[in-house]
């Protein structure tokens, strides 16, 4: 190891920065180990493809090349939207080389949903299979390495890509928002030791992912997982059964997960705590982690390989915390991290004391990206900086948050509150049910009725989850209908929308609601 390299945290950095873009990155860790995987690829078949990081950075300095004398370059937008995959790696590195703003989206992706971005983005190149209804340069996966095969191998000028995505983010409501990160494409020590400090992860490590990459988390932790020089495992088949297959073939050292993945793969039948042995950190983040559910992961990999984050696409805030941590402030979603701060406030705007639910303002990380909508107004901004998305939680005396639920998801049942992720977490946590959502239905006499929609493991009747959800929750926060359902229809982000559940219900209640 040279002086330069050992200026830095990076062990990869031979510059004269400790920030470094992921351009410059690739080429520092295609040097020291060009032969090794990048990226290992398994479709649904089972068949395996994978590129090393010498061929992953030629391509994708062939591909911003090619990017660039058809015009696209700095605070120009592309658009992505391949399944997750090598292609959909390549093309993103090649979008920060050029200096662009990478925009992920759904391969499943609706015409309507095209318009919208057609119409507010306008994105510049487009990488997508789909017929875009705007003039733009499409690229479709087939063609990724070919467009480009006769163009230059060497790395073009080093480019800080500022804004360096934008983030569609519909949340559960449907409607389209498009979110712009302001920060330059890259990484410094800093922000790599916070990262490892939040996540678990470390330097060369086998990674698993299992979320899609145009979710923020999954995104995260897969590029800087690449960053870091990680071989990235990317399955296209994500049954919980075939997730616990690979981690023991690939003996996967670090995966981040969602809540509604990890009380899938507990529920398996047939596993058991050696499939898990190679793993050194689960990053859960994307939704509420239930006690039970957290209980069970630290039972499976001890408690100091176990962490959560809690954040959102407008990065207005974050906290983390790691198991042992938690076990200590039991439910908690952690402390804020870099200087973030947080205020817990009632309808009128007024601080709460400790244990008092409120909505959750917080402040934004020192070192964190400020974000802006591009459709939408801003934010409101507080007194003191604070702002929030329309979280509801609270804090404990040392400030540690305890989040309860999202706004939007909060029901009101004949004059009480009830937060569905809490009837949810008890309804999940019975040995029959593998998932389960809340709503409420329309009712003349309550306003609202709460009715839930269950996904079984094995035949349970509505009377049985009544009579047990009786002994953990309040009469009214007992849902008094139920739909039985074969898998509850999330989104690759493990998102359900509620008002698109709720409508499904209300239009063929009679036939699908089993009243008790």
């Amino acid at each position: 190891m040279n002086d330069v390299k050992c200026k830095y945290f990076n062990k990869f950095n031979t510059g004269m920065s400790d920030f470094v873009t992921p351009g410059k990155q690739l080429e520092y860790v295609a040097k020291c180990k060009p032969d090794e995987k990048a990226i290992i690829y398994i479709d649904k078949e089972d068949n395996v493809r994978d590129i090393t990081w010498k061929e992953l950075h030629i391509a994708s300095n062939k591909l911003a090349w090619h990017l660039m004398k058809n015009g696209f370059g700095k605070g120009q937008v592309a658009m992505v939207s391949f399944p997750n995959g090598i292609e959909h790696i390549l093309a993103t590195l090649a979008v920060w080389k050029t200096g662009g703003c990478y925009m992920p989206v759904s391969c499943k992706i609706t015409d309507t949903e095209l318009g919208d971005i057609c119409r507010i983005i306008r994105p510049t190149v487009s990488f997508t299979d789909k017929e875009m209804p705007c003039r733009t340069e499409s690229i479709k996966i087939g063609s990724v390495f070919d467009v480009c095969k006769d163009e230059s191998e060497e790395m073009p000028e080093d480019i800080a890509a500022n804004p360096n995505m934008i983030s569609p983010s519909g949340g559960t409501t449907g409607e389209p928002k498009f979110i712009k990160q302001n920060v330059a494409s890259g990484l410094s020590d800093e922000i790599i030791k916070s990262w490892f400090e939040m996540s678990g992860m470390e330097f060369e490590q086998r990674q698993l992912l299992v979320g899609p990459l145009f979710h923020g988390a999954p995104h995260t932790a897969a590029f800087n997982g690449l960053f870091v020089g990680n071989t990235l495992i990317i399955p296209r088949n994500l049954r919980p059964e075939s997730i616990v297959r690979y981690i023991k073939e690939y003996k996967i050292e670090f995966i981040q997960m969602i809540p509604t993945l990890m009380n899938r793969i507990i529920k398996l039948s047939d596993v058991d705590k050696k499939d898990f042995e190679s793993i050194k950190a689960l990053h859960h983040t994307g939704g509420y982690c239930s006690p039970y559910l957290k209980e069970k992961w630290i039972d499976i990999l001890g408690a100091e390989k176990v962490y959560e984050m809690y954040s959102m696409t407008e990065a207005i805030g974050i906290t983390c915390i790691r198991g042992d941590e938690w076990l200590k402030h039991y439910g908690s979603v952690g402390l804020p991290l870099g200087g973030s701060r947080i205020s817990i406030r009632d309808e009128e705007g007024n601080e709460l004391g400790p244990h008092e639910v409120g909505e959750i303002y917080m402040t934004s990380p020192s070192a964190c990206c400020m974000t802006e909508y591009i459709n939408h107004k801003p934010l409101e901004t507080k007194d003191g900086g604070f702002r929030s998305v329309g979280d509801f939680g609270y804090v404990d005396e040392d400030g540690y948050l305890y989040f309860s639920d999202r706004r939007s998801d909060m029901l009101v049942i004949g004059g009480e509150n009830v937060f569905a992720t809490e009837v949810e977490t008890v309804l999940t946590a019975h040995e029959k049910v593998v998932d389960a959502v809340v709503v409420g239905i329309p009712d003349e006499e309550w306003g609202r009725r709460l009715h839930a929609i269950v996904q079984k493991k094995e035949e349970v009747s509505a009377e049985e989850l009544i009579e047990y959800l009786g002994k953990h929750l309040l009469p009214y926060k007992v849902p008094k209908s139920f739909t039985f359902v074969p898998c509850i229809p999330r989104g690759d982000n493990g998102k359900v929308n509620r008002d698109k559940m709720l409508k499904g219900l209300i239009e063929n209640k009679s036939s699908k609601i089993k009243k008790c």
